[in-house]
């Protein structure tokens, strides 16, 4: 397979002329500071829970932002953003993380976890959509951005230099082909030298915002591509009387194969499997789910995550407000935990922490047992939830 690495010169917009350019219900350039949402901010790096989230006192207005959390689900910091972010992804080696826009998105925001200051905003090509997910190489250089080719109706990954010091150095250096449709989340398997895409499958259009233009033809698969020169290394699909689950949240098992959620997209009046696992060149795995769970996750894995030794699976149904464990070498149910529109996932301990859209927070062994249950009513957080090491407390910034 041939190599799509375009060489694309990086948009140089200022943060005040995207801010400008997002309309209505944009922050001003001022908003771009953190302040401690709590009382006093322990000393000494530690292990903070970041998520995008949604002002929940902001009235009709829609007011977003990004935080950081503490596994108790004490918001440390918060940072005003300029519309909705979806996933954040921290930097492997520095104090850093990327916040990309929910999609059909057209920025990323690279954050300074030390000072809590938003760097250079980045727009994406005029025909371009983010798809809200991103990834760092393993060794921080390179930063990867799930993105929808419009004219082209395909898939890519844009590729970032992201070696300089400076976050306002970070250069666009080209695309790779994801070889699918409606791309969602990658993840980097086999050592770093291979990306796996979830390709939901459906076409969407910036003219018609969230359409779903093609659910009579769409074509969910998972993608293995090599990161260096985007040959596809193998294409996966559900067996044919899944084809209408498109294939979109992702998660890297210690074996080498990948666990995936899917959404049903053009329901069929039955129940489908919603999670499974597969790796390049073997079969695809669908896990086991009680009907009476089934019924319950409506259609809908948000999000996906795996527990630290690997044993167990966890697929989040924010519309059906139940987090679904699977073991993750056999593909059996183990067990659930209810949350209101819970969907943010990440590992904690050897089990999991779990967020919702109405400012819930729980902790869970993994069998699901809660450990540590929390509201934080004005946070509404979004889909996603990834770990970081911050350095605390923030330098704070004036105003």
């Amino acid at each position: 397979m041939g190599v799509d690495m375009i060489p694309i010169e990086r948009p140089r917009i200022s943060r005040r002329a995207v801010l400008a350019g997002l309309g209505a219900g944009v922050a001003a350039l001022g908003l771009f500071r953190p302040f401690a949402a709590g009382a006093a901010v322990p000393a000494g790096n530690r292990t903070v829970y970041l998520t995008s989230y949604r002002d929940m006192n902001a009235g009709e207005g829609a007011r977003y932002g990004m935080a950081g959390m503490a596994d108790d689900g004490t918001v440390l910091f918060r940072i005003p953003l300029p519309g909705r972010g979806h996933a954040v992804m921290p930097h492997p080696t520095r104090p850093l993380a990327v916040v990309f826009q929910r999609r059909p998105g057209r920025w990323l925001v690279p954050i300074d976890l030390t000072t809590g200051q938003a760097g250079r905003v980045a727009m994406v090509p005029d025909d371009r959509r983010t798809t809200g997910h991103g990834l760092f190489s393993a060794d921080g250089r390179t930063l990867f951005a799930v993105e929808d080719d419009v004219p082209g109706e395909a898939g890519v990954i844009a590729v970032y230099d992201t070696a300089a010091e400076s976050t306002d150095d970070w250069k666009r250096i080209g695309t790779l082909p994801t070889h699918g449709i409606g791309p969602h989340e990658a993840i980097l398997v086999n050592g770093g030298s291979v990306l796996a895409v979830g390709n939901g499958g459906v076409l969407t259009h910036p003219d018609t915002g969230r359409a779903k233009l093609n659910l009579d033809e769409m074509d969910a698969s998972l993608t293995f591509v090599e990161v260096a020169g985007g040959r596809l290394v193998d294409k996966l699909r559900l067996p044919e009387e899944h084809s209408n689950l498109g294939i979109r949240h992702l998660a890297a098992l210690p074996d080498g194969s990948v666990a995936f959620g899917t959404q049903d997209e053009h329901p069929v009046g039955m129940l489908q499997p919603l999670m499974g696992s597969a790796r390049p060149g073997g079969p695809v795995t669908l896990y086991q789910t009680p009907d009476d769970v089934l019924a319950r996750l409506d259609g809908y894995i948000g999000s996906v995550a795996v527990n630290a030794d690997g044993t167990v699976v966890a697929g989040s149904s924010p519309r059906g407000g139940l987090t679904g464990l699977w073991d993750a070498a056999t593909g059996a149910f183990l067990g659930s935990r209810p949350l209101p529109d819970g969907c943010g996932l990440a590992t904690h301990g050897n089990g999991f922490i779990l967020t919702g859209g109405f400012g819930g927070v729980v902790t869970m062994d993994r069998g699901g047992a809660a450990e540590m249950e929390r509201t934080t009513a004005a946070y509404g957080w979004d889909n996603h939830l990834m770990a970081a090491t911050v350095p605390m407390p923030l330098t704070r910034s004036a105003g």
